[in-house]
């Protein structure tokens, strides 16, 4: 039999915002990924304050999140409805929990770190009274301004009809 009605109609195009959302996805983990990898003494040092059960719970959890990402972002690839449903799970619990995952005393941690390693830096660039440390609160306010913004922008975008339909196929 010849006809057109004999070949599956082909997907509609991917939209944009799918493809964006899924790669910052994917590189956001990815990223993290390595960090808990080549960091993991440094990241237990940033939150012993927690103590060593919550710090390596948190450690574990940070781990279960990147996996998450990563599926959301190839199941959105592949045009999974619930991998769209995942992403704004992340994007909703990612707010929820922005002083867990952003605590001022973890941030407070690194900035001293970075201190120690690069502490000169700001009076070579000519810059004097200014240390990473000091630097913390702005930085923090910073990092939870960027997540509100992502996760806000991307659950609204996910949300839209015109995107959950195509989630659900032709």
């Amino acid at each position: 039999m010849s006809g057109p009605e004999h070949f599956p109609s082909p997907s509609p195009p991917r939209p944009a915002g799918v493809l964006l959302f899924s790669i910052l996805l994917l590189i956001s983990s990815f990223v993290h990924v390595h960090k808990l990898v080549v960091d993991h003494s440094l990241y237990l040092d940033y939150y012993a304050y927690w103590g060593k059960g919550l710090a390596l719970t948190r450690y574990a959890f940070s781990w279960f999140q990147r996996i998450l990402g990563i599926s959301s972002a190839l199941a959105m690839l592949s045009r999974r409805d619930w991998g769209r449903k995942l992403a704004i799970v992340i994007g909703l619990f990612t707010m929820a929990t922005l002083y867990w995952k952003h605590p001022y005393q973890a941030f407070k941690n690194h900035t001293q770190y970075l201190d120690q390693l690069l502490g000169g830096l700001f009076y070579a660039l000519g810059v004097s009274g200014v240390t990473f440390e000091s630097l913390t609160i702005p930085a923090l306010i910073v990092h939870y301004f960027l997540d509100i913004l992502f996760c806000s922008a991307m659950i609204y975008y996910l949300t839209r009809p015109g995107v959950k339909s195509y989630f659900r196929g032709p």
